[in-house]
């Protein structure tokens, strides 16, 4: 049952990686990605935290919005 798990154990775990979903270690390099508004909230759910390699597919595509202009949003 739900009431029967330790909250505990799950605050102490560390954040997952949004494009490789293994854990990010303080070691580790991240990026923080913040994808372009859009009505339709498509984009919304790739907004977070990756490591450095995850996340260059996902900067070309910010980077595409941005040369692009947020005219056809």
């Amino acid at each position: 049952m739900f009431l029967d798990l330790d909250p505990q154990r799950y605050w102490n775990e560390p954040m997952a990686c949004k494009g490789c979903n293994r854990p990010i270690l303080s070691e580790h390099s991240t990026e923080q990605l913040q994808m372009p508004f859009d009505p339709e909230n498509k984009l919304h759910e790739l907004n977070g935290t990756y490591h450095s390699e995850c996340a260059k597919p996902y900067r070309s595509i910010t980077r595409a919005f941005d040369m692009l202009g947020r005219g056809f949003f």
